[in-house]
């Protein structure tokens, strides 16, 4: 989803510390991802029952925490779309400018505070052979630094949608090759994790409607992913959905699954822009969808953008009772049942019990 610069952020359009040593041997060394979670967790998806996580992006903390989780609580961080969807979320998104050489700390303690663990959504500048090669180094130290303040896991998702058109580090832009991909995404991650340890889960993240032929070859390799992500929007107003986009992320998802069975799965953009009392049923069936195909999150995009339909979950208003029925099914997880410790500890492992 392809999204205009805003703010502190960058909008796109259809978002424990510990060192280890040499930087050079991270580079390599997929034993350390293997000695964390990143052994077996998605092969247990289709016999190992767990919740799928509700995280939100609305563009702020403000908007996206929802204070003790209950609708109409003590809390003053019940804001708007904690309120639009009766639950506050588990997972707390936002998208973070690609010049930034720093992370907001204090909006990830804050996030934490409401009982969600913060998503970044961030990339270093410069083209995927600059990155790769090094070039970028000096922002990516920085940020990693910055990051290893915070001191609490957290999801973070270099390169996303790297298969769509409308990137500076999309392929076949600025000669950007799936091999150059690949080999960014090694870089950053063994400075990220000279500086953060396992607290920096990196969810290698891939649009629906982008190209299918690149994927895998940019892939690279279950040592330096946590999470894989997929992006995917129902474009319809109107009806239940566009000719053609039930459930759009089966065909990707089976597509991941065919070069890495075992990497964890979340959706890590969705939304439907229905503007119809119907909204709440596409919320109930998508979260039942992807509890049945084993995905670990489910992330709303809460954002009205110009030239789009309206993502927000407060509109329409007639939607908010199915909404807040779908949210209630069992086995979705938030701070309205489960603490910042025990969505933390889901995240590390990737495994619920």
């Amino acid at each position: 989803m392809r999204r205009t610069s805003r703010g502190k952020g960058s909008r796109r359009r259809a978002k424990r510390t510990g060192t280890i040593a040499g930087l050079a041997a991270l580079l390599g060394a997929a034993a350390f991802a293997a000695s964390t979670f990143l052994t077996t967790p998605g092969a247990q998806a289709a016999a190992v029952t767990h919740p799928v996580i509700w995280g939100l992006e609305s563009g702020s903390i403000n908007a996206d925490v929802g204070g003790d989780g209950i609708v109409g609580g003590s809390a003053t961080a019940d804001t708007m779309s904690g309120k639009a969807s009766g639950l506050a979320p588990g997972i707390d998104s936002w998208f973070v400018s690609q010049a930034a050489t720093a992370a907001n700390v204090n909006q990830m303690n804050v996030s934490r505070a409401a009982g969600a663990v913060p998503m970044i959504a961030w990339s270093p500048q410069g083209t995927l052979s600059q990155i790769a090669s090094g070039a970028q180094d000096a922002q990516l130290t920085s940020m990693a630094q910055s990051l290893a303040a915070y001191g609490h896991p957290f999801y973070i998702r270099p390169f996303a949608e790297f298969n769509t058109p409308w990137e500076t580090y999309s392929l076949g832009k600025s000669g950007n090759t799936p091999q150059a991909m690949s080999a960014a995404w090694k870089r950053m991650f063994g400075i990220f994790r000279k500086y953060d340890g396992s607290n920096a889960l990196f969810v290698w993240t891939v649009g629906y409607s982008g190209t299918t032929n690149t994927v895998k070859p940019s892939w690279p390799g279950s040592g330096y992913v946590n999470y894989v992500g997929i992006d995917a929007y129902d474009w319809c107003t109107s009806a239940s959905w566009c000719p053609g986009d039930q459930y759009r992320y089966k065909s990707m998802l089976a597509l991941l699954r065919s070069f890495d069975a075992n990497r964890p799965t979340m959706l890590a953009e969705t939304a439907t822009g229905l503007n119809t009392a119907g909204k709440g049923t596409w919320l109930s069936n998508a979260l039942s969808a992807s509890k049945a195909d084993g995905l670990y999150a489910v992330i709303w995009f809460d954002e009205a953008l110009q030239g789009q339909p309206d993502w927000r979950l407060a509109v329409p208003p007639a939607a908010a009772p199915s909404e807040h029925s779908a949210l209630l099914q069992t086995m979705v997880a938030s701070p309205r049942w489960d603490s910042i410790t025990t969505l933390e500890k889901y995240a590390v492992s990737a495994r619920w019990n």
